[in-house]
């Protein structure tokens, strides 16, 4: 799927169901298979991360990256990478806070 595709609802989703973390990939700038997804993917990414602290969660909780299909070690690397911060920062605390009304 083409990261212009990813919509700040489904990120906002993914952290009210309680995804301690969430990463958004796509191409690299320029080279979109779909033209120009990827800038349409930064320009929403943008506004979400300007909204993460509204929320009440660490900015580090979200990222946008872009990691070609032939960089498998970079991208190895940034899950890793990601993961460890995510285990550092701990649980979701939007998460526990709405854990009732989470269907």
């Amino acid at each position: 799927m083409c990261s212009g595709r990813v919509e700040p609802r489904f990120v906002f989703r993914a952290f009210e169901k309680g995804a301690d973390g969430v990463l958004v990939t796509g191409c690299h700038i320029g080279d979109c298979h779909y033209i120009s997804g990827n800038k349409k993917a930064e320009e929403r990414m943008k506004m979400v991360k300007s909204m993460i602290a509204m929320l009440g969660l660490e900015d580090d909780r979200f990222r946008l990256e872009w990691v070609s299909a032939s960089e498998g070690k970079k991208f190895a690397d940034l899950m890793t990478e990601f993961t460890n911060k995510i285990k550092d920062l701990g649980p979701n605390p939007m998460f526990s806070k709405n854990v009732k009304g989470v269907d």
